[in-house]
């Protein structure tokens, strides 16, 4: 016959807490936090599972951030278009308003307004967010336009002796000196500011010289959106040239594109109609292509407000889609990783009760004495 010694039993039955104990701190530690384990070895053979799924949610957090980045900044690329569009607007109207009228323009009043767009649609050609040009393309970090004055310098000026309109000029440069003194017709003198090129305008030189390359977005593993608008694209460029154009025209009176009748002495001794009817077609010729060419660049611009908002759309709704193939790999996360709560508490209590019974019964038995026992 064999038997098991006082003290066996004692470590058997310590043992037995300590297990009793471990598995109840677990459990404490699992109603706490929520989750079964604290380390992916903690959830055995579903750490496969959770680890993949953690995997593609934080790929999708980086797709759904990309985004909203590109989002951001082509909504700002839409404020500015949109606001170089009211600039436009409003000089457009105002010429279509004079000739409608058939009368001269207020032409200092409007080259001031042109002067204040031209300035604002600089700025809003060189839109940032951040350290990042909007309209530089992926050149993104080189300013699309300065305005060095280049431009002004090569429409240049012109101004005649009023005194005596059969000498030459007082100020006669650039194309705008050639038109009025009559050695460019209007034709020419049109031609030649549609054709200016874009280093005269103050483009930066890889928008000059088309290497300023796309701008894309990231939005899932196998696709990427092109969101480029250029600040030397056609709107823009037209607006700027044309609002340029009026900033520099010389006064009606200075008979652009004609000369005066030789045998004049003063602008009040011109023929009549003053300003002769030659003159005055000239001069209309020039105010109607550049108020055609404001209309062409804010369709031009309508265009690139039309790209950009269908790459919002499409985004928009990857974005969406990206939104739900998280939820569910969250589900899975959780489904793998989070604790049943009332599970938990079950077990708890259940625990509670048996270390309650065991001390109790450990308790007694150690209290047992020969007398006792008898």
């Amino acid at each position: 016959m064999s038997g098991v010694s006082t003290i066996g039993q004692t470590v058997d039955q310590i043992s037995r807490f300590k297990t009793l104990q471990t598995d109840l701190g677990t459990l404490q530690t699992q109603l706490a936090t929520g989750k079964k384990a604290s380390m992916f070895s903690g959830l055995g053979t579903d750490t496969i599972i959770s680890e993949r799924a953690r995997a593609r949610v934080n790929a999708v957090d980086t797709y759904m951030n990309n985004i909203t980045i590109a989002d951001r900044r082509m909504k700002e690329m839409l404020n500015g278009i949109e606001e170089t569009q009211a600039q436009i607007g409003n000089i457009e109207q105002s010429l279509t308003v004079a000739m409608q009228n058939g009368e001269y323009p207020e032409l200092p009043v409007i080259q001031d307004l042109a002067a204040n767009a031209r300035a604002f649609i600089v700025d809003l050609i060189n839109k940032a967010d951040g350290d990042r040009y909007l309209f530089a393309g992926a050149d993104s970090a080189t300013k699309p336009l300065t305005d060095t004055g280049l431009f002004e310098s090569y429409l240049g000026e012109f101004m005649p002796d009023e005194t005596d309109l059969t000498n030459p000029p007082l100020v006669n440069s650039g194309m705008i000196g050639q038109w009025g003194n009559g050695s460019i017709t209007t034709e020419e003198f049109i031609q030649s500011y549609r054709n200016v090129n874009e280093t005269t305008l103050g483009y930066s030189a890889s928008l000059s010289n088309d290497v300023a390359g796309d701008v894309y977005v990231r939005v899932d593993d196998m696709s990427e959106f092109k969101y480029t608008s250029l600040g030397d694209s056609k709107g823009f460029k037209d607006a700027l040239i044309a609002i340029g154009v009026i900033e520099q025209l010389p006064p009606p009176e200075y008979a652009p594109g004609a000369l005066n009748d030789p045998t004049a002495t003063t602008l009040g001794q011109d023929t009549q109609p003053f300003p002769p009817t030659e003159k005055q077609e000239n001069f209309f010729q020039v105010i109607q292509d550049l108020a055609q060419m404001l209309s062409s660049a804010s369709d031009a611009l309508d265009n690139e407000v039309f790209k950009l908002e269908q790459v919002r759309a499409n985004i928009g709704n990857i974005k969406e889609s990206h939104s739900y193939d998280k939820n569910t790999h969250q589900s899975i996360i959780a489904d793998v990783e989070n604790a049943n709560m009332t599970e938990i508490a079950t077990q708890i209590n259940f625990l509670q009760i048996q270390l309650e019974a065991s001390f109790s019964v450990t308790a007694a038995l150690s209290e047992l004495s020969l007398a006792r026992f008898l």
